[in-house]
């Protein structure tokens, strides 16, 4: 018997990854969201937020949550520190969790 596990989403601001290859980095949320007990669904990447604005692919996050009752978005430290509208966004409205790990 095969058990399901959680699905979650990923987040990454790609204009704070600094010099870490991209590829790498989304291998490395997969392997922590599987350590985690979750199963990847999709890894939403945004480049630098326009300032005002909800960022894109956030708005395609919170969108994608509430479609498929996903509940847990992880992402690395610091991708979501100035962004508390945001957070609240998920929490709120798509009631789902922020986790930041780290690297």
């Amino acid at each position: 018997m095969t058990t399901l596990l959680p699905l979650a989403y990923g987040y990454i601001r790609e204009g704070l990854l600094h010099d870490l290859n991209q590829r790498m980095s989304e291998d490395q949320l997969r392997k922590i969201i599987s350590s985690l007990g979750y199963e990847l669904g999709t890894v939403f990447r945004e480049p630098a937020p326009e300032n005002g604005l909800l960022p894109p692919a956030f708005v395609d996050l919170v969108q994608e949550c509430l479609r498929a009752e996903v509940h847990a978005v992880i992402t690395p430290h610091g991708h979501m520190p100035d962004m508390s509208v945001c957070r609240m966004v998920l929490e709120v409205r798509a009631h789902a969790a922020v986790h930041e790990v780290e690297f």
